[in-house]
């Protein structure tokens, strides 16, 4: 007998809604990917001077020393080394959705492969919750280190880097549940 949870998805009803889903988050999701990483190497080398110090204190959301970041070319080079690590995490987060996507998109719904590529998903989730705020501590640190009051600046962690923490908790609960549902259903179905 097959695996109930690894039938295909019928042609009508609910299950049809998650594939058409599932299919456009597929190509959002590598749409995404290729923005985020283009729109990482335009960030530090296409803005002028003054609009790359505006746009670092918007990300930074804190109080700034009163001159200008240090964001001359040795420097841009560093923010891109030091973002380039949360940016490696969520391309490669986003790679998985997409592969969780492909899966969803060609019936494999409830499939302990399926809830293993959503637990990455969620592992990413709550590592970018972490890494976002290290990265603006890195680049506070290194982009204010000789500015005009003093080499400091108040990084804030925000609400929102607090829920996508809680955000990124909740899924992976939720795909540790169905990594066990799988695997108990697969132990079900060899007894039988």
């Amino acid at each position: 007998m097959p695996n109930p949870l690894s039938l295909p998805l019928p042609a009508d009803g609910a299950l049809r809604r998650v594939s058409v889903i599932a299919r456009r988050m597929q190509w959002l999701t590598l749409c995404c990917a290729v923005v985020v990483t283009a729109g990482l190497i335009a960030f530090w080398f296409l803005l002028p001077d003054a609009e790359l110090d505006r746009n670092l204190r918007a990300f930074l959301a804190g109080p700034a020393p009163g001159g200008q970041l240090l964001v001359s070319m040795p420097y841009r080079l560093l923010g891109l080394a030091i973002t380039s690590v949360a940016t490696a995490l969520l391309v490669s987060g986003l790679m998985q959705a997409h592969r969780l996507f492909a899966a969803l998109a060609g019936g494999a719904v409830l499939t302990l492969q399926t809830a293993v590529r959503l637990r990455r998903v969620a592992l990413v989730v709550t590592a970018f919750s972490v890494v976002v705020p290290l990265t603006k501590t890195l680049l506070a640190m290194t982009l204010a280190s000789t500015a005009a009051n003093g080499p400091y600046m108040v990084v804030i962690i925000t609400f929102a880097d607090v829920m996508l923490g809680l955000l990124g908790g909740l899924l992976l609960a939720i795909a540790w549940a169905m990594v066990e549902a799988a695997r108990v259903a697969l132990e079900n179905e060899s007894f039988v």
